[in-house]
């Protein structure tokens, strides 16, 4: 009987650890707002602010992981992770929710990720 517990604890164990999400910067933000890709163009008010996303990564830098781009089901925005000081290793077409703050530049709008985190 003790074998049993035993082996239904490690089962548990290996499933629960295989489950985990792998996170990169500052994490997730429990109190920013979900958004959407649309919403960075249709609500102004984002500018500045924090907020997550999720998506799936469409394409991302090669030579070390400072950028990528995250697609959902209403378009795709940049995430910059240079200034977060924090890189992600090749995983493209992975499922990620990022927390960053919403900004523009030359080429248009963008996430300033201060979390990642790979589903």
């Amino acid at each position: 009987m003790d074998k049993k517990i035993l082996f239904l604890f490690v089962g548990i164990l290996i499933l629960v650890t295989g489950c985990s999400a792998e996170k990169y910067g500052m994490g997730i933000d429990a109190g920013a707002p979900v958004i959407m890709v649309k919403d960075i163009v249709l609500k102004p008010e984002l500018q500045g602010r924090n907020v997550t996303i999720e998506g799936r990564i469409s394409s991302q830098c090669q030579s070390n992981g400072c950028w990528f781009v995250l697609q959902d089901d209403t378009g795709q925005v940049f995430v910059n992770l240079q200034p977060g000081n924090f890189a992600l290793p090749s995983r493209m077409g992975k499922r990620v929710r990022v927390t960053g703050v919403v900004a523009t530049d030359q080429q248009g709008y963008q996430i300033i990720a201060r979390g990642v985190e790979v589903k």
